[in-house]
């Protein structure tokens, strides 16, 4: 049987692949329990420096799966919601770089899902769609949260009351496609640039997006110090040691991650 969220694993970048096609990757409960699951995996492996998430057949993910919507209960709704929040809290707060790379649609969840990520590509006809007050909904897992940080509350609330599809080409007018790539070059363009990540120094990444990812709640004077506390670290790493070494003898520098 096939799995419900694919794994690959080649230099240095996992490519993880929500697999459920007959509902364009619409996230079932055992999509949201393994996909948790190996990025848990990710994050503890040596191995892994770059996570890409990804979509099969063409789709990035069209939110969570139907079936079963209308009839949850109260304790159902919850923990539904708690494993998804999971997933998505685990990709913003995680120590590994996160890539999406959406193709066709991102809807709902599957929005959120990919506004989570580090660094957002996408393919010519993609789509992010905001359905939930067509079903009597606000949106979630993170996505009131996300979505207003990159395109101003004003933007995001006329978006999400109209229930608005947004094209690829407003998507990047509006800072939440960090670029469009045709569909016919988008896995291998996006795979290069998640190796050229992978083959940088590991913990300048680290530091890197966990400052940036709190600075919108931090005060100049906190991000100060926080910049303070990771250089006085990175200036001890062999990464800054090699970086320098290559830098004055005019080479390439060949970072091991320490």
């Amino acid at each position: 049987m096939e799995s419900c969220i694919k794994f690959e694993l080649t230099n240095n970048v996992a490519i993880l692949s929500l697999n459920n096609p007959k509902e364009l990757n619409a996230m079932t409960l055992e999509m949201r329990e393994r996909l948790l699951e190996l990025l848990q995996e990710c994050e503890k492996s040596p191995e892994v420096k770059v996570i890409v998430l990804k979509g099969e057949n063409g789709n990035f993910c069209s939110g969570s799966s139907v079936n079963g919507m209308g009839n949850r209960t109260i304790l159902g709704t919850f923990n539904h919601m708690k494993l998804f929040s999971g997933v998505i809290s685990k990709i913003y707060n995680m120590d590994k770089i996160v890539i999406s790379m959406v193709e066709g649609y991102a809807v709902g969840a599957g929005f959120s899902l990919a506004l989570a990520a580090d660094i957002v590509y996408a393919s010519d006809d993609a789509k992010f769609g905001l359905a939930f007050n067509k079903l009597g909904l606000i949106p979630d897992c993170g996505l009131n949260y996300f979505l207003p940080q990159l395109v101003g509350p004003y933007k995001a609330k006329e978006w999400i009351l109209s229930g608005s599809m947004i094209l690829v080409e407003e998507a990047k007018e509006n800072r939440i496609v960090n670029e469009i790539i045709s569909k016919e070059k988008l896995l291998a363009t996006v795979i290069e640039k998640a190796e050229h990540i992978a083959s940088g120094p590991f913990y300048t990444n680290i530091f890197t997006k966990e400052i940036i990812n709190k600075s919108s709640q931090r005060t100049l004077e906190e991000t100060l110090e926080a910049e303070r506390y990771a250089q006085t670290i990175l200036q001890q790493t062999e990464d800054h040691k090699e970086g320098i070494n290559a830098f004055r003898n005019k080479q390439k520098p060949v970072f091991v991650g320490r």
